[in-house]
């Protein structure tokens, strides 16, 4: 489970604001307890020993570099100093410092070199390196891409060994996630919620198979109208989609555990397949995933889903 008690001190240069605040709020999304100056410090507060407090009480130090932080004498320099002080009272073997870096820079502090360095660049390889700093942070986090990708038949039997997805050709060895599902009522609309990957899924979804664009419009509406109270649902990548796969069948003879409506048989992903203009589409009555709609009429399902907290025993 997540570590609620680590504390983790984000540092940055103000000129990667907005990078900060991507990784803060993605990893707040992990539950965890991240120090970031914007939200940590009270109006009134004495910020330079507010920080200086913060970093002393951390469990891990996590520095953003880029050539905005190492080119020029800044607060983050600081921050780094009192960090490598800190880094100095204990054991080598203990991960205190984590040093990210979001484009290719060198720092100027020599005991940086002795780190293994996260990149969270190019954008392709940010969901890679957020996996990274969660194998630090807090160890068993399960993260899954959740930002619509093209995959071709490879990418997507590399995936499905990377997480132990069930799939009847591509995978039949994969055991799939122990989910931990909790089944709530919001405004009489049901959720399921996914306490091992963070997901929150409709528990059932659209009534008719559609179109993909169709399916889009749907989700849309869905949106405007604020099912279960939000208003951020969204068609699930094909890791997601993939995640909901059992490795046996269960109720209707389907591979999808029984909290789910029965009634949506295969759905749409937000994933193209490589060099075509279709979708990946997951069916749970046949435990596969498919490169477009095995319909001839290029319909299927729509089970919208919208990201939450996430922890894997």
């Amino acid at each position: 489970m997540t570590n609620q008690k680590s504390k983790i001190f984000l540092s940055y240069a103000r000129e990667d604001m907005g990078m900060a605040k991507r990784l803060y709020d993605d990893l707040k999304r992990f539950g965890l307890n991240i120090w970031f100056d914007q939200e940590s410090i009270l109006g009134g507060q004495n910020w330079k020993v507010e920080v200086k407090k913060a970093i002393r009480k951390s469990n891990y130090f996590l520095v953003i570099l880029s050539k905005n932080s190492v080119s020029h004498e800044g607060y983050v320099q600081k921050e780094i100093r009192i960090a490598l002080e800190k880094q100095e009272l204990r054991s080598e073997s203990k991960i205190f410092i984590i040093p990210v870096r979001i484009e290719k820079c060198e720092p100027d502090y020599e005991k940086l070199y002795d780190l293994n360095w996260i990149d969270l660049f190019p954008e392709n390889e940010y969901q890679n390196g957020l996996r990274k700093i969660l194998q630090v942070v807090s160890p068993g986090t399960f993260v899954i891409r959740n930002e619509p990708k093209e995959l071709s038949t490879t990418d997507v039997q590399e995936m499905l060994k990377m997480h132990g997805y069930y799939e009847i050709d591509r995978n039949p060895a994969g055991n799939g996630i122990k989910h931990h599902y909790k089944v709530q009522e919001v405004n009489g609309d049901k959720i399921v919620i996914d306490e091992a990957t963070g997901l929150i899924w409709q528990q059932s979804g659209s009534d008719e198979f559609m179109k993909f664009e169709d399916g889009n419009n749907w989700i849309v509406e869905l949106n405007q109208n604020g099912y279960a109270g939000y208003h951020d649902w969204r068609l699930p990548t094909l890791e997601e989609a993939m995640s909901l796969m059992e490795p046996s069948l269960k109720k209707a003879n389907l591979y999808i555990d029984a909290v789910f409506d029965e009634l949506q048989t295969y759905i749409w992903t937000a994933d193209l397949v490589k060099g075509e203009w279709r979708q990946w589409v997951v069916t749970f009555e046949g435990g596969s995933c498919d490169d477009g709609p095995f319909n001839y009429l290029g319909l299927s399902y729509v089970r919208a889903v919208r990201s939450g907290q996430s922890s894997r025993e």
